[in-house]
């Protein structure tokens, strides 16, 4: 086992004492390390690569803290604005200021940084270790992906900055990176790395999963489904079958006066590929936010509040009308008008109460909040009383439900509808939930696939997959559009799909242009 307390205290001396690394404020190209070290120099054996490595996914931490989340979700149909937070209100509505910080890129560039000095290093160390070299490689991969998908074209560094003059350079256009970097890395991560699974770090599951993910967003289904076949085929993750197990994948609640009974960070099970990993007394430089989603600043999206109601209903009628042979998973205690306690179905989804109910756990059912109230209570249930800066709720990049609800996306533009349908139900079957037939399913492309996107909303709601799920499949308008109506919102074309680039990076590299739309 991995002791972060002393890799982070070995990485910090290294990066400090050898090689001068010092960060003076929040733009990228004044942030860069001034060092007369040469590349081939920074690390001269196994040892010093891995504290290296371990400092690159501390980078990552600070990088996705927030980015995670504000890129996945909040530009998507499951959430709203609550309250006049501008700049949260400015991602709901797609209005995207360029002036917000959270465009800021430099943090992913750091890793890239991080990960370019293993790179070259390893290259002239005998013995380097593969695993080593092959996670530097995921860790680019990832990363140019995500700022490929989010600002399309962007600088390129595959070697590593040693003054603030090499950071002035325009922009390689979105398919190059995809082409060249990222298929190049995640390529080479699969070939070095023999580690299976390893959650924190990534492994030879969660390069598989990097790739399914890269494919289906470049529309090479069979690629992408060759990718998750070899990743079930590794026999390391597989489905939780209870709702317990479910919520164990997630729930970070302090025991709090208002929660006596809150079971601490449990956060694991077999369904977890890769995950970046938070610890207060480990982390120094940034913590999750994940309270992100629960914040009071935003809620659950009326629209997707109603929309799981309708796919499980909460009512009986509605329940059994739908679903005539599958009784739900939970009972509900009901006092009668004459004072006795009778047992009675709980109707619904218990994911549904999992993630938005506020003041207890699933068998307490939606809670008291309205459609459009309620907050995300996926991972904390009740946050009273607690720093939101002290919330160290690990964020999930990678589990095997999305990797399943993936494939059964790349069978069906594939034209295996009957295997998407089946893929469905495995999930369903897992969560012991009744079953899709064919005519809730339907027949035609498009009524397949809007079905399958639901299943994938519901099942991911608040992971960091909405808005790349309508992007991906060319949803993001037709969904968005008469949601943002509603809020008297304009809304966006295809030119605002991609995002702004933060006005001082224009303002500090004159070799750069804003994104068209912007």
């Amino acid at each position: 086992m991995i002791d972060y307390n002393l890799n982070k205290f070995k990485v910090v001396m290294l990066l400090i004492t050898t090689l001068g690394m010092f960060y003076s404020c929040d733009d990228f190209t004044e942030e860069l390390p001034e060092s007369e070290v040469a590349p081939e120099s920074f690390y001269s054996n196994n040892a010093e690569l891995e504290s290296a490595l371990i400092g690159a996914y501390d980078g990552i931490q600070v990088a996705y803290s927030q980015f995670a989340l504000n890129t996945g979700e909040f530009r998507s149909d499951n959430f709203q604005p609550n309250g006049n937070n501008a700049s949260r209100n400015s991602l709901h509505n797609s209005s995207l200021d360029q002036g917000e910080g959270y465009l800021r890129w430099a943090n992913l560039y750091r890793v890239i940084d991080r990960v370019n000095r293993i790179i070259i290093a390893a290259e002239n160390v005998e013995g380097a270790d593969l695993n080593i070299i092959g996670e530097a490689h995921a860790i680019r991969a990832k990363v140019y992906f995500d700022i490929a998908r989010v600002w399309g074209a962007a600088p390129v560094f595959l070697a590593p900055v040693s003054t603030r003059g090499e950071a002035k350079r325009p922009a390689t256009p979105y398919a190059e990176i995809i082409q060249d970097i990222v298929v190049a890395d995640m390529k080479k991560a699969e070939e070095y790395i023999s580690i299976l699974q390893s959650e924190f770090r990534f492994s030879k599951s969660g390069v598989l999963a990097l790739q399914a993910e890269v494919y289906m967003w470049e529309k090479e289904e069979q690629l992408a489904k060759q990718a998750i076949q070899k990743l079930i085929a590794l026999g390391t993750h597989s489905l939780v079958q209870t709702p317990q197990a479910w919520q164990d994948l997630f729930i970070n609640q302090p025991s709090t006066a208002e929660f006596p009974d809150g079971p601490g960070k449990i956060q694991s099970g077999p369904e977890l590929i890769f995950s970046i990993h938070y610890e207060l007394e480990e982390t120094t430089s940034g913590v999750a936010r994940a309270y992100m989603a629960g914040a009071a600043i935003s809620t659950i999206s009326e629209v997707a509040d109603l929309q799981w109601s309708e796919r499980f209903p909460n009512d009986s009628l509605g329940w059994e009308t739908k679903y005539p042979d599958t009784p739900p998973v939970f009972t509900q205690e009901v006092v009668q008008d004459d004072g006795s306690i009778e047992i009675e179905p709980l109707y619904g989804d218990w994911r549904h109460f999992a993630t938005r109910n506020e003041n207890a756990f699933m068998e307490d059912g939606l809670g008291s909040a309205d459609p459009g109230e309620a907050r995300c209570t996926k991972w904390t249930k009740n946050r009273s009383h607690i720093d939101p800066n002290d919330d160290d709720t690990n964020l999930t990049v990678y589990r095997f439900a999305d990797m399943v609800l993936l494939l059964a996306e790349a069978e069906l533009k594939l034209g295996n509808s009957s295997e998407t349908l089946k893929l469905i139900n495995d999930v369903r079957a897992a969560r012991q939930l009744p079953l899709a037939t064919e005519a809730d399913f339907g027949t035609t492309f498009d009524e397949q696939l809007d079905f399958l996107l639901v299943e994938r909303q519901l099942e991911l709601f608040g992971e960091g997959k909405r808005w790349w799920d309508l992007v991906r499949n060319n949803k993001a308008i037709e969904v968005m559009t008469p949601i943002l109506q509603d809020r008297d919102i304009t809304p966006f074309g295809e030119d605002r799909i991609v995002w702004p680039i933060f006005i001082e990076h224009l303002l500090e590299n004159d070799l750069l242009m804003q994104n068209s739309g912007w």
